[in-house]
């Protein structure tokens, strides 16, 4: 999810709105647990209620938010956005502490989940070697590391090994450390890597000369993640964030050994609702710049011999026509919805890059996400009535092959993207194509399949010690919509544990945004639930693209809420077909997800015994309208400009934050990154802030917020293992499957 939020303009003090704005207005004295040293407060008095045994009440301070369109609203738990504040460290503090008390008594529980998370995380090897400029590249993991060491070999992979980073001594200095896009210059003598040290994703990006092991002076700070090195081994392009909204809006070119600040800018992408990324060409000919939106993209190029040339757009840009272009052998090959709203595969020449010839055209109803292109054929990237797979078109013949999915419920994709990292196709002479796959049960697998002959081989397999997917049952079932479209619905049991007898504790999961498609992949915590009997269920609610664009369209903007009442049809349908007990239900989102769940939890709260809302984008309203803050702009096209009166009113309606009612909610658990630039910390303070003034229940209700992360949880192959300990906890102790509990603590 690209979202952030800060602040909203035109907020106005009230002074005595409401009687519970005059309550006891009590300081907690704990002390932030970081290093970032809170500002004196602005608004004195400020702070929140926390009495013995109770858990903290945010304090209430009226603000009115006024909108462009003249629409008001009165937030009162708007100063929980003033970040550094002693208030708010407190108020976080006081919550972090009050989630520990509630699940103290699940600490041997907590501490039995770590260990078994931490085995599975620990399959993860690194990446199988992949061919860049002569060398074969690969990320290793030394046993017990957080971080990998890249190493490469020069020629063949028995040539000796050579290190050319490693992370763990960097990553451990650090509370978080991430490295994002890394690159060699072509000759292999330079390496670029850029660091996050925050969360936040505002990288770093540092230089070291591989023949000498030296770090170079050369360091470009507050910038995206994107490298390209052009062909003369000196001559560095990267983008720059705007600052505030860190929307990657400069092109910069840098000569290495030159000053940073004289750097020049080459292109500055001046449209607010558009974001740049860069990369070098698959065939190393090209720098492709891409700028994009969500309804509109456009590239640029320049020959990657001739830095200091002017770039060349492929395709005028056109509302409403998105295009991306990766090039093999002096051709563009470019994936666009022009004509094609589930996409094709065209070609261009550079001599002409804005006339296209089709390669693979479209076939209605299967979505191209991706597509990876060699010499001899091209990988396609597809989702079709819920699965992603793999097809294969041959540039000669134009035959092609889908790649069999050992389960019809799996998960395949040959590019790279989080899921499949390990992918790496990167030689654009290769006769095969690695493919990653994974279901609900099998553990991330890839493979190298050789399109001429057929052959398919393992490379790498996550093999986890006493784990066998045998025991799991993966099922894919449709739900029927209140306006009977089909959802598709992906379930997993352990099969000794589950007679589909309406008795199991069931997990229903969803996302639903952006196009995203919510593949049902393994993840390390699922047989920690599967294992004590949980149903599991992905619900490809509307709003991702697994059934194809018009899946996508049917959940954004005026159709946002198909995105919610999916949601619950798959809840009912799963209970009433026996996969779980209607008693212990839970539904779980993450960022847009939480967004999901959270307005869900408004419509239906009786339908779950309790919710995990992860990182939630929640105050939608008041996040959209600031036009300031990192990502807002160019989602106009996803949620609606509030400044209109039309889409404020359509975003008003579903908000969770804005639809907290007087009512009895389920269980709950929230969680919060400081740092996170996509949601703001505060969007789940908030919302639990006034879930506890206005909830009629007892039951649980936790915000826990990691004062070091960002959007991503702590950093490191096992960063996560603790917060993911802490959620599974709680969901076995909502479902009644914990140790015994500690005298019950009204939450009112």
């Amino acid at each position: 999810m690209r979202r952030v939020a800060l602040s909203v303009a035109l907020a106005l003090s009230l002074g005595g709105c409401s009687s519970l704005n005059d309550l006891p207005l009590l300081g907690i004295g704990d002390q932030p647990a970081q290093a970032v040293q809170p500002t004196e407060s602005k608004t004195p008095g400020l702070a929140i209620d926390r009495r013995e045994g109770q858990p903290p009440y945010a304090a209430m301070k009226g603000t009115v938010l006024v909108a462009p369109n003249g629409a008001k609203r009165v937030d009162y738990f708007y100063w929980l956005n003033e970040k550094n504040t002693q208030k708010v460290f407190n108020y976080l503090q006081a919550e972090n502490k009050y989630a520990s008390e509630m699940m103290a008594h699940t600490a041997d529980l907590q501490e039995k989940l770590r260990a078994e998370i931490k085995q599975r995380a620990a399959a993860n090897q690194g990446t199988p070697p992949f061919k860049v400029d002569g060398y074969y590249y690969y990320e290793r993991y030394a046993p017990n590391a957080d971080y990998p060491v890249i190493a490469r070999r020069k020629g063949s992979l028995s040539a000796p090994e050579e290190i050319v980073f490693d992370e763990q001594p960097e990553g451990s200095n650090h509370q978080q450390f991430h490295v994002g896009d890394y690159a060699a210059s072509p000759d292999g003598r330079i390496f670029a890597y850029a660091a996050d040290y925050e969360g936040d994703r505002w990288y770093t990006i540092l230089f070291k000369d591989l023949a000498t092991g030296q770090m170079l002076p050369d360091k470009f700070d507050h910038v995206a993640s994107d490298i390209a090195f052009a062909s003369d081994n000196k001559t560095v392009f990267y983008l720059k964030l705007q600052p505030g909204t860190a929307r990657s809006y400069r092109l910069m070119r840098h000569v290495l050994g030159s000053d940073p600040k004289s750097d020049k800018v080459v292109f500055e992408e001046k449209d607010e609702q558009f974001n740049l990324s860069l990369k070098r060409s698959k065939g190393g000919r090209y720098l492709l710049l891409t700028s994009s939106q969500t309804k509109t993209s456009d590239v640029r190029f320049v020959d990657a011999a001739k830095p200091t040339a002017a770039w060349t757009i492929v395709r005028a840009r056109a509302t409403g026509v998105r295009y991306f272009a990766e090039e093999i052998g002096g051709t563009f090959y470019i994936r666009t919805n022009l004509d094609a709203p589930d996409y094709r595969i065209v070609s261009a020449k550079p001599s002409a890059p804005s006339t296209w010839s089709d390669v693979v055209p479209q076939r209605p109803g299967s979505f191209i996400d991706a597509f990876v292109p060699t010499a001899t054929f091209i990988a396609l990237d597809e989702h079709e009535q819920g699965s992603g797979h793999v097809r294969i078109h041959d540039l000669k013949s134009g035959r092609e092959t889908v790649l069999p999915l050992d389960d019809p419920a799996g998960y395949m994709a040959a590019a790279d993207d989080w899921r499949f990292p390990e992918v790496r196709n990167t030689d654009p002479a290769a006769t095969s194509v690695r493919v990653g796959y994974m279901t609900m049960a099998v553990p991330k697998t890839i493979m190298e399949f050789e399109p001429a002959t057929g052959r398919r081989a393992v490379i790498q397999r996550a093999d986890i010690p006493g784990y066998s997917p045998s025991a799991y049952a993966v099922e894919r079932q449709f739900a029927t919509a209140s306006d009977g479209a089909r959802i598709p619905v992906t379930i997993a049991y352990r099969r000794d544990k589950v007679a589909k007898d309406g008795k199991a504790p069931l997990l229903v999961m969803a996302y639903g945004a952006y196009g995203l498609s919510y593949d049902p992949i393994y993840r390390d915590t699922f047989p920690s639930l599967l294992d004590r009997g949980f149903v599991l269920a992905y619900a490809h609610v509307r709003g991702g693209r697994e059934m194809g664009e018009a899946w996508y369209e049917a959940g954004k903007l005026n159709n946002k809420k198909n995105t919610f009442t999916d949601f619950i049809a798959a809840t009912e349908y799963l209970v009433k077909a026996g996969y779980g007990d209607p008693k212990r239900v839970f539904a779980t989102g993450r960022s847009a997800g939480g967004l999901t769940v959270g307005a869900v939890v408004n419509m239906r709260p009786d339908l779950y015994r309790g919710v995990v809302a992860d990182v939630p984008f929640v105050d939608v309203v008041t996040t959209m309208l600031d036009d300031s803050i990192p990502l807002t702009t160019f989602e106009y096209d996803e949620w609606g400009n509030p400044a209109e009166l039309v889409d404020y009113s359509t975003m008003l309606a579903y908000s969770p934050y804005d639809n907290v009612g007087a009512k009895a909610y389920p269980a709950m658990l929230v969680t919060a990154g400081y740092n996170d630039s996509q949601v703001g910390y505060f969007e789940p303070a908030k919302w639990v802030a006034k879930l506890r003034r206005n909830k009629t229940d007892q039951n649980l209700l936790l915000l826990r917020t990691n004062m070091g992360a960002g959007h991503a949880g702590d950093s490191g192959r096992f960063g996560r293992v603790e917060q993911e300990a802490f959620t599974l906890a709680f969901l076995l102790d909502q479902a009644g499957m914990g140790p015994p509990k500690l005298t019950p603590t009204a939450s009112k």
